[in-house]
Parts: structure tokens; C-alpha cells; sequence
């Protein structure tokens, strides 16, 4: 399946890269990894964790995910904002933010744990919601 960028709606092509399959747009060159794609990539556990894992429910992001249609958010390792999907996980980066990301991996990451404690609350708020509507609902 060839999916449209999420940034320009270009078709992407469908690259390998360090044995993983990456999609990539030909016009703006920005990169679509599907989930654990990233960790892959840029070998380093901590920042894919960082950037993948409780992302919290808030969107900034003003990008749709090309894989499942669901709203992303922007998540930071430092100066660099990718995209993130609040659903399937997948990434999306800017051209040259794998580079970056490399980068800060290798000067070796400080990740902001405020930053992180504000999403799983934001997390927590949300299921705890759902799960009352779900009692409501008897679902």
C-alpha cells in the first residue's frame, strides 16, 4: 500500500534503509517509519522510547497519519520535533531530523521527565474518562 505523505500528500517511495523499510516523499523528503522502524534506525532505545511511548492525548501536531488516518502529535528530544501518531505509534521526521536525531544520540540524551510526567497524567485523565463512560454504557 503506498501512503501519502503526511506533510505535502505526495505519494512516498518505499526505501530500504539499514535492512528496515522506510517510506520516504520524493518532494519535501521527509521519512514515515512505522512502529519500532525508529529504534532500528537510530539505535538507541531511550530516545525512540522517549519520543514513542506515553506521548500523552493532547495533539499539536496539524499532521494526519498516512498509515491509520489518526491525529499525531509533536513530541521533542531535545531541539528536534517529530511527528508522532497517538494511535499506531508510527513517525514521521522532517528531512534531516534523523541525522539530528543521530546526533543528540551519539552527544548522549537528556530527556525531559517533566515533560514526560505532563503526558502520562494526560494519559491517566483519559482513561480514567473512559473508563467511566464505559460503566455508564456497561460496555
Amino acid at each position: 500500500m503506498t501512503l501519502d505523505c503526511p506533510n505535502c500528500f505526495t505519494p512516498m517511495h518505499v526505501k530500504m534503509l539499514e535492512a528496515v523499510e522506510i517510506d520516504i516523499c520524493p518532494k519535501c523528503a521527509g521519512t514515515w517509519l512505522d512502529p519500532g522502524e525508529l529504534k532500528k534506525l537510530i539505535k538507541d532505545k531511550e530516545i525512540s522510547d522517549y519520543l514513542t511511548k506515553e506521548i500523552g492525548t493532547k495533539s499539536e501536531s496539524k499532521l494526519v497519519c498516512p498509515r491509520c488516518g489518526s491525529l499525531m502529535d509533536i513530541e521533542k528530544a531535545e531541539d528536534v520535533e517529530v511527528d508522532v501518531c497517538l494511535d499506531c505509534k508510527g513517525v514521521f521526521l522532517d528531512a534531516g531530523e534523523m541525522a539530528e536525531l543521530k546526533d543528540i544520540s551519539e552527544k548522549g540524551f537528556e530527556p525531559d521527565e517533566l515533560a514526560k510526567a505532563e503526558e502520562r497524567w494526560e494519559e491517566l485523565i483519559k482513561k480514567r474518562k473512559s473508563s467511566k463512560w464505559s460503566r455508564l454504557f456497561g460496555k
